[in-house]
């Protein structure tokens, strides 16, 4: 773990308050480092210490207000270290002078700060519906899973495909398919509890991870979804539907991409059985890998 990355963390759980306070303290301490070096020995660039914190982490409007208290700092520690007199109108210029650069500094910090937060929702979130790509899923499935292994709690994994959807894409065109998979997400991020997390695994394959949720609870929740996936189908006049394979896991160690694989694998049961229902299965086992569960799959196909 490098040194940026052990310091973003607690600084990312800051709130503004004490962001701001670090970068005040920040500011004091360097101001009397300033007065201490006396006023040929300027510290001053290091200004840019808590100007970088408060820019990064809380924006412009607080990048600006440490940009003109670091200026103010430096002048009144450069005064007070005992300035040569007939230099008054010296150091204001080179005040006004760190003051405009500090301010720009900041600006840049905060600008390149909401790209890189922009690159980073990009990187993890699918372009049309807005839930996870596959990699964030993963991530998060594997996160969760760690947790209800440490907790002994139940989680339950939701794969969804959507029926006849290339029909729709050919007969009606991308734009309206485009427009199904977007109300697909929309239904999903608005149903969902906020501990639930909805990814999109490519094309019209979509995924769900529900924790602490045992099987009753994951009947009730993937029927009211899919209920309401099938209102959305009927009130827009998609003639598609929903093969939807649930699995819940008790006191497992089960890889994430097996019990992933598992779901899938259910899911295609409900296809070759007719499609647009829902199969459910509950899994109570030690360890399952997914070499395992790749075989299974493959005698779904």
């Amino acid at each position: 773990m490098s040194v940026v990355t052990a310091l973003d963390r607690p600084l990312s759980r800051l709130g503004t308050i004490g962001v701001m306070l670090l970068a005040l303290a920040g500011v004091a301490l360097i101001g009397m480092i300033d007065y201490v070096t006396g006023y040929e020995v300027s510290v001053s660039e290091f200004y840019l210490l808590p100007l970088t914190v408060a820019a990064w982490y809380k924006g412009r409007l607080a990048a600006v207000i440490i940009a003109a208290l670091c200026c103010t700092s430096w002048y009144v520690a450069d005064t007070a270290a005992g300035r040569p007199a007939g230099d008054e109108a010296v150091a204001v210029w080179n005040t006004v002078v760190r003051l405009v650069f500090l301010v720009v500094t900041g600006v840049l910090l905060d600008a390149l700060r909401t790209s890189f937060d922009a690159q980073r929702r990009l990187a993890r979130t699918d372009g049309l519906t807005g839930l996870l790509v596959r990699r964030a899923f993963n991530d998060q499935l594997q996160r969760t899973l760690a947790l209800a292994r440490r907790h002994g709690d139940p989680i339950t994994l939701a794969y969804i495909d959507v029926d006849d959807f290339k029909l729709l894409n050919d007969s009606r065109g991308h734009a309206e398919g485009d427009r199904l998979l977007w109300s697909i997400g929309d239904v999903l991020a608005r149903s969902l509890r906020t501990s639930d997390a909805a990814g999109r695994l490519g094309g019209d394959e979509f995924a769900l991870i529900l924790p602490r949720t045992d099987a009753g609870g994951a009947r009730q929740l993937v029927n009211r979804l899919n209920a309401t996936l099938h209102q959305t189908f009927a009130t827009n006049d998609w003639d598609v539907g929903c093969s939807i394979g649930v699995v819940t896991l008790r006191n497992t160690g089960m890889y994430p991409e097996a019990a992933l694989t598992t779901a899938d694998a259910l899911m295609y049961d409900v296809k070759r059985q007719g499609k647009g229902t829902v199969a459910f299965r509950v899994l109570d086992g030690r360890d399952v890998r997914p070499t395992h569960i790749h075989t299974a799959r493959s005698a779904c196909q």
